[in-house]
């Protein structure tokens, strides 16, 4: 029988091929110890844990109605869940969803973890620590003889104090409704629902709390009291909530010496690089996966499960060789199946490279202020908006053209596309037009104009960052270095879809700040620099960056000349 630890990596082990035992198979030549389906088997055990939370809400609920309701609905409640089956159930789902959690919590790395995940993970390890002191006062003062009933336990609770208890319903409730929340998301009913569901969530514990307090004033304008606990027997508590807590840390402090252990692993296991089309390439610890790399390299990835291999929605293109790769799991296998995936398509949060790669994003993060609704339909007849416009034009492209055979050149032409585009669409951005040797796109429609503005920046940076990768791709195919120009203005500007039905509608931008923003881009020219951004743009981003001294643009038909600012370093907020 194999020992409760032999998922840690032995020596020998290579931390990279520890990392891609999934959570549903074993390594080669390895006994398989762990259940055939860990991942749902943790998600049940959390589900029953979540009804045992929803029952004793609702019959918290009931104290509205005063403490004889509670009590006559608590005794249909013990039948339930204090029944051998019922105990059997409650006890394992505690056992094994904690077990679970806590191993999988070894194998993730916490920087740029979402902050939905990261709150999940807090409130789960607070949850024991008010749990203790509840079980405590409950179901352990109960051996003694003392009495269960609503009215004394929540006189015992009244009197000293319901600040933990409190905690406790909020902490285990807003843990699971985050744990629902991530499954639900992406059924194809959760849209319908979402509203509804967000409500009742809300609800529930306010009204558990409403009834805790009424039931709990009702019990005290009565004068009743809870029995007294017999001195040995509060002894006895506090040595046993003592050693309880000792547990807990010791629990959490090998837990986290397990994450540490898995870091020093990592990183002297030696790095690999991963080219992201549209944003550069990055070296990551060998042994991270594709996703965790996005996460901690700032490169927009969208993963609506939050990188549990359940949406499919961080799916990327190898376009190296994919063939090397490490093999699916079992878990990514069914997923990538279920979607009819073509063989370099791979889950992002599943892909732990062993070696170099280039892969491109699939799906593009969509703006919140678009989602649920045709972002063309609010501009079928047009709208004056704010936006962010960028110009990117290839510099120096005629003389290309001449020392370039035509092969080369279209070669050249599709693989700058594809990189600028998934820059400006990992970045909410929109391409606007495309030139015999640029594009323009705009940033702002989905999102306040500050977050269009960044948002802009942040594409611009993630372009310049591909040029390179471009020039390395194609090194010696190339008869002078590729260089880019690129020009960000923000202002007002007219959205409209234009077009006709026979040829397809388009979304473009009109006015000055599309034709400001191309002005920037051919000074960059005359200033020797790869990026120039106007004062607006760079006011309305919230970012700082180094101004371009004594350097204006003058435009004709505008008073006053552009303040120009050059990106040659990396924007942070401004102060």
């Amino acid at each position: 029988m194999g020992s409760p630890f032999d998922w840690l990596p032995h020596s020998g082990t290579h931390l990279h091929e520890f990392d891609r035992m999934s959570e549903t198979e074993s390594a080669p030549g390895q006994i398989e110890w762990r259940l055939p389906r860990e991942r749902e088997l943790r998600l049940w055990a959390g589900v029953v844990l979540f009804a045992f939370v929803t029952t004793h809400l609702l019959n918290h609920a009931l104290g509205v109605f005063g403490v004889a309701t509670m009590e006559a609905v608590q005794r249909w409640r013990i039948w339930a869940w204090q029944s051998y089956g019922g105990t059997a159930l409650l006890y394992g789902a505690l056992l094994t969803h904690a077990t679970l959690a806590l191993k999988r919590l070894t194998t993730r790395r916490i920087s740029r973890m979402p902050l939905e995940e990261l709150v999940q993970i807090a409130l789960g390890l607070a949850i024991p620590y008010f749990l203790i002191s509840h079980v405590l006062g409950t179901r352990v003062t109960s051996l003694y003889g003392y009495s269960e009933s609503y009215g004394e336990v929540l006189a015992r609770i009244w009197q000293g104090g319901p600040i933990k208890q409190i905690l406790l319903l909020l902490c285990a409730w807003t843990h699971g409704c985050i744990g629902i929340g991530q499954v639900l998301r992406s059924r194809a009913f959760y849209p319908r629902w979402r509203d509804l569901l967000i409500l009742g969530m809300g609800m529930l514990p306010t009204l558990a709390l409403a009834g805790f307090f009424s039931a709990s004033r009702e019990l005290e304008a009565a004068g009743r009291t809870p029995s007294p606990v017999a001195a040995d027997h509060t002894m006895a508590l506090l040595v046993a909530g003592q050693w309880l807590l000792l547990a807990l840390a010791a629990v959490i402090a090998f837990v986290a010496l397990v994450m540490i252990l898995r870091v020093v692993l990592r990183l002297r296991s030696g790095t690999v690089a991963i080219r992201y089309v549209g944003h550069g390439t990055f070296k990551i610890p060998r042994g991270t996966t594709v996703l965790e790399a996005s996460r901690a390299n700032a490169i927009p990835h969208p993963a609506q499960c939050g990188g549990r291999g359940r949406c499919s929605t961080c799916r990327v293109a190898v376009t190296s060789d994919a063939s090397a790769l490490p093999a699916p799991s079992k878990a990514e296998r069914t997923m990538l199946e279920r979607i009819s995936a073509p063989a370099n398509v791979r889950l992002a949060c599943q892909l732990r490279p062993d070696h170099d790669i280039s892969v491109q994003i699939l799906l593009p993060i969509v703006p919140s202020g678009m989602r649920g609704r045709s972002g063309d339909d609010l501009y079928r007849w047009g709208a004056e908006r704010e936006i962010t416009a960028l110009f990117v034009d290839i510099r120096a492209f005629n003389a290309m053209t001449r020392l370039q055979i035509p092969y080369d050149i279209v070669l050249l032409m599709n693989r700058f596309v594809q990189e600028m585009t998934q820059s400006a669409e990992a970045h909410s951005g929109r391409v606007d037009a495309f030139a015999a040797d640029g594009l323009i796109a705009i940033f702002g429609l989905g999102d306040e104009p500050s977050r269009g503005a960044a948002d802009a920046i942040r594409a611009a940076q993630g372009m310049l960052k591909s040029v390179e990768g471009l020039n390395t791709e194609f090194g010696a195919a190339l008869s002078i270095p590729l260089r880019v120009g690129i020009g960000i203005h923000s202002g007002p500007a007219i959205i409209a879809r234009v077009g006709d039905t026979e040829r397809g509608m388009r979304l473009v931008a009109l006015g000055d700040t599309v034709t400001i923003a191309g002005r920037l881009e051919a000074a960059t020219k005359d200033y020797l620099t790869d990026c120039l951004i106007s004062e607006e743009a760079m006011q309305r981003s919230g970012m700082s960056l180094r101004r371009q001294n004594g350097k204006h643009l003058h435009i004709v038909g505008r008073d006053k000349p552009i303040t120009l600012y050059t990106l040659e370093e990396t924007p942070v907020p401004a102060e």
